[in-house]
């Protein structure tokens, strides 16, 4: 048989450095060290100040353990196969467990603890008690919790579970561990024992108002598993963007901004090794722009069956068939499905049909809230109510739309989930009781969801809107939030939306969610409130635990020095690739990134555009601004822009402001690296004017009209997550280098050829 050793460092009074043998522990009692380690050895981290979430429990032993190189995965013999040692457990009656078995996760775990540790990992099979390593087996009795584990650490490393999504939960702790160790290599002695006190342990990533690349959703779905989450709201279906690309529907789904099969069923797989449920987000029979108007069967067309696809069609609509002008006023009338046509209905069915498939999960997310308060008043829909016994109110055509398609889930073998909003206004047609309803606007208490299993996931404190300086409450989540104790909320957690955004990286949202999921994970599992000093402390905590193997993260662009802006923005009435328009004319204009990351004006503001000469379609920038949503950059870095101020600068800054450059009248101020500095220079007013900011990564330079105007010391990275006005803006261009004088003047004669990069 194949057997694994591990090494410390011990002191001994009359002799050299010994082999600690820690003698592995009994089910029930904590392992013992006979021998303490030198002062310079190295350090073990203390699982209760270093794990998230943080553990239930801890039981020190003494000494550590080191990992050498002949550690190996030892996966029992008896249990390799099996996916839980739970009697009468099965995956319908616990399907946030999932099914993979004991050995898929050891084969799993293996490279992760490789990626850590340095040290090349085998899985072997073999009887528990023959072999010794990073032992991994299921005991029913080895937690109170289904997804509950107990981590040994004595001699060897056992992790036991009552199934292997516990087991899996045990590699997390080990590999954070791990990575907190001085070494990389060395574990405390002791033994951990840990279960999660909530059920469902969920994010929501709006992956409709801005595109994820697929990597930067790998990247949620590995940190979910790492923080011990385990259920993952994909929101691919909204007034911005339908996100799933099928043949069946040619055109529905933009190729380059989109999800088609094979990617989906990756991403699938991949949470599934990290225990966590991908749930296809949809949205019925509101917030379905692009569905309505490729399909046409919005709320301003008629009962005209139409060949489906984007542009004018005769849809035989009149004032007694559909409802145009009731809408949100920002919105067009496609923002609703014409409930009173049964197409509508019909095209819902056959889309879940289609794409259901392409998901395992046992969830699907129905969508189902905001129907516009508006369309009460249609002439078109009152009538079509009073034709209807069944129905008294929008909310009862609404829920009925809704339970229809919740027949559909169900005979599929899934279970349907709602956002609260169409239930409340209801008064003969019940929401069906097996739904559950995700409580986005409060805390599950509310009367009308009584005898419902609900999702808790209220805008305060759990919402994070970057366009809406929405941050979630990290401190009030850490340590006053009390989680819901009703049988009936099968969990909770947080949403990240890309409202108002328009177009933004993925990886520079998920820069900003990454802290505040780690701390909406550490209450998740352990629900106890934190103390001050323990919130004081979590930003250290995350700081020794890292990310998890595989996340990649914020990825800058390359320095460049070929003289070609890594992104060139252009002005014009459309909005940029990959976003629907769902919008009014008065509400959201474009400006647009020849490279494919492009902002737009927030909603809700009239906006001017303004002519120059020879160059066509120009916009009046608001004061509320642009959204470019991209990582600042470091280093050497130009923008050039051609522009016409008022009394009021142009600012390109972060979102805390840290980071921060403004042009305006009289020159400019960069701020970074914890400091302001100011290029005084007389910039002309009312007038299109070439600007240029210059920097090296330590000196800003200014340039107007190819002049060089000035320059201060400064570090400021080039903030690039939104612009602010109001100026007229022609053009604006961003450099991953520091351009020399002749670029400058060059540029203002020829604007260069964009040289993309993210």
């Amino acid at each position: 048989m194949t057997t694994t050793h591990a090494t410390t460092t011990v002191r001994a009074a009359a002799t050299a450095v010994l082999a600690l043998a820690l003698a592995l522990p009994a089910a029930t009692s904590p392992p013992s060290a006979r021998a303490e380690t030198t002062p310079d050895a190295p350090s073990a981290a203390d699982p209760l100040t270093t794990v998230v979430p943080k553990p239930q429990s801890w039981t020190p032993g003494e000494g550590e353990l080191r990992l050498d190189p002949s550690v190996r995965f030892v996966v029992d013999k008896d249990t390799a196969d099996d996916w839980t040692a739970v009697p009468g457990m099965t995956a319908e009656s616990d399907p946030q467990v999932g099914t993979r078995t004991l050995r898929q996760v050891a084969r799993d775990a293996a490279p992760d603890v490789e990626a850590v540790t340095g040290l090349r990992v085998p899985v072997t099979v073999a009887d528990s008690e023959d072999a010794r390593g990073i032992r991994v087996a299921l005991d029913p009795d080895a937690a109170a919790e289904p997804e509950g584990y107990r981590l040994e650490i004595g001699r060897e490393v056992r992790i036991t579970a009552p199934t292997a999504a516990g087991v899996y939960y045990g590699t997390r702790s080990l590999l954070q561990l791990l990575r907190a160790s001085t070494d990389q290599r060395t574990l405390p002695a002791g033994v951990v024992e840990d279960a999660p006190d909530t059920g469902i342990r969920m994010n929501t990533v709006d992956v409709s108002r801005e595109y994820w690349e697929p990597r930067e959703v790998e990247d949620v779905i590995r940190q979910m598993g790492y923080l011990k989450q385990n259920f993952l709201v994909l929101h691919l279906d909204d007034a911005e963007g339908f996100r799933l690309d099928s043949p069946k529907y040619p055109g529905l789904a933009e190729p380059d901004y989109s999800y088609d099969r094979k990617t989906i069923e990756r991403l699938d797989r991949l949470a599934k090794a990290h225990q966590v449920q991908l749930v296809p987000g949809f949205e019925f029979p509101a917030h379905v722009s692009p569905k309505s108007a490729y399909f046409h069967v919005g709320m301003a067309d008629g009962p005209l069956d139409a060949e489906p696809g984007f542009g004018e069609r005769d849809t035989g609509a009149t004032p007694e068939n559909s409802c145009a002008g009731y809408s949100y006023d920002h919105l067009t009338d496609d923002f609703t499905f014409n409930v009173m046509n049964p197409r509508a209905l019909r095209v819902s069915q056959e889309m879940l049909d289609e794409f259901m498939p392409w998901f395992s999960s046992p969830w699907v997310h129905l969508g189902g809230d905001e129907i516009p308060p508006n369309l009460a008043e249609c002439p078109a829909l009152q009538a079509f109510i009073d034709r209807s016994p069944e129905h008294s109110t929008i909310g009862d055509v609404a829920v009925d739309f809704l339970n229809t398609l919740n027949e559909q889930v169900t005979a599929a073998g899934r279970r349907s989930i709602i956002y609260d909003g169409s239930e409340d206004d209801t008064v003969q047609v019940p929401l069906d009781r097996d739904v559950v309803v995700m409580d986005w606007t409060g805390d599950g208490t509310a009367p009308h969801l009584d005898g419902y299993d609900k999702i808790v996931a209220s805008g305060h404190p759990f919402y994070l809107v970057p366009a809406r300086d929405w941050l979630p409450e990290e401190e009030r989540i850490a340590r006053t939030w009390e989680p819901p104790t009703d049988p009936t909320v099968l969990g909770w957690g947080m949403h990240v939306w890309g409202d108002d955004l328009g177009w933004a990286q993925g990886q520079w949202i998920e820069s900003l969610a990454l802290r505040p999921r780690a701390v909406v994970a550490d209450r998740q599992w352990n629900t106890a409130q934190r103390s001050e000093a323990e919130f004081a402390a979590f930003g250290d905590r995350l700081d020794a635990v890292g990310t998890a193997p595989g996340y990649v993260g914020v990825v800058l662009p390359e320095h460049t020095t070929d003289g070609r802006p890594i992104h060139q923005y252009v002005m014009g009435p459309k909005f940029p690739p990959g976003t629907y328009d769902a919008h009014t004319e008065a509400s959201r204009r474009g400006i647009q990134d020849v490279c494919g990351l492009s902002g737009m004006t927030p909603l809700f503001v009239d906006t001017t555009t303004v002519e120059v000469p020879g160059e066509g379609w120009t916009k009046q920038v608001d004061s509320d601004g642009y959204w470019f949503g991209a990582p600042d950059l470091p280093g050497s870095w130009s923008l050039t822009t051609r522009l016409r101020l008022a009394d009021s600068p142009m600012v390109l800054s972060n979102l805390d402001g840290s980071a921060r450059v403004a042009l305006g009248p009289d020159g400019a101020a960069v701020t970074g690296g914890g400091t302001s500095r100011t290029i005084a220079a007389d910039v002309p007013r009312d007038t299109w004017v070439d600007l240029a900011l210059v920097s090296d990564g330590h000196t800003v330079t200014l340039f107007v009209d190819g002049a060089e105007a000035g320059s201060v010391e400064s570090t400021a990275p080039l903030p690039r997550t939104r612009l602010q006005g109001p100026v007229g803006l022609a053009e604006l261009d961003l450099y991953a280098q520091a351009l020399d004088a002749e670029q400058v003047a060059a540029a203002r004669d020829a604007r260069p050829e964009a040289g993309c990069q993210a």
